[in-house]
């Protein structure tokens, strides 16, 4: 489901129940954890990291990231660019594809959930699994106002139905 941005960072949902990815502002949400997934770096294809299984965080601090900093605290606590104030402004991108488009050629590189990466497939880019940093959150939201036998029922089915991580691993897009 898509939530719909009413002005800043506040999300109110558009239907009763959504399923999301942390991090957003949880404010007046009711939030259900339902899967932690691996987060992976994807880099061109012809990258020094290419082909590696696993990385760390450091071995990012010097790449240019094309993705709002904050979405990746673990990478803006380290990274040159921030140290240096040296960052350009990161662009917006409507889809995954478009993302995948300024890394084939070059632009930088993104943080993404491990499904999301293996689901988007393309020529041009590869990923690695980011050891050190802990897993993407997948969640249910609901308007915490809210107190519908529906979503409590909908959200006691998916707990005992969790979405199933991708099984293909690290640098297999």
């Amino acid at each position: 489901m898509r939530t719909r941005y009413a002005g800043g960072s506040h999300a109110r949902l558009a239907s009763d129940v959504s399923y999301i990815r942390l991090p957003v502002d949880q404010s007046g949400l009711q939030i259900q954890a339902l899967l932690a997934e691996p987060r992976v770096a994807v880099f061109p294809s012809g990258h020094r990291l290419a082909g590696k299984d696993t990385i760390s965080i450091a071995d990012l601090a010097d790449e240019h990231l094309l993705q709002d900093p904050d979405a990746v605290p673990e990478w803006r606590d380290i990274a040159a660019e921030m140290r240096t104030r040296a960052r350009r402004s990161p662009p917006v991108f409507r889809t995954v594809e478009e993302k995948l488009e300024h890394v084939a050629a070059g632009h930088g590189i993104v943080l993404l959930p491990l499904s999301t990466a293996v689901f988007y497939t393309r020529p041009g880019v590869a990923h690695s699994h980011v050891s050190d940093i802990p897993p993407n959150q997948v969640c249910l939201a609901w308007d915490a106002a809210r107190r519908s036998r529906l979503i409590q029922d909908f959200a006691a089915i998916a707990a005992d139905h969790p979405p199933v991580a991708s099984p293909a691993g690290p640098g297999r897009v």
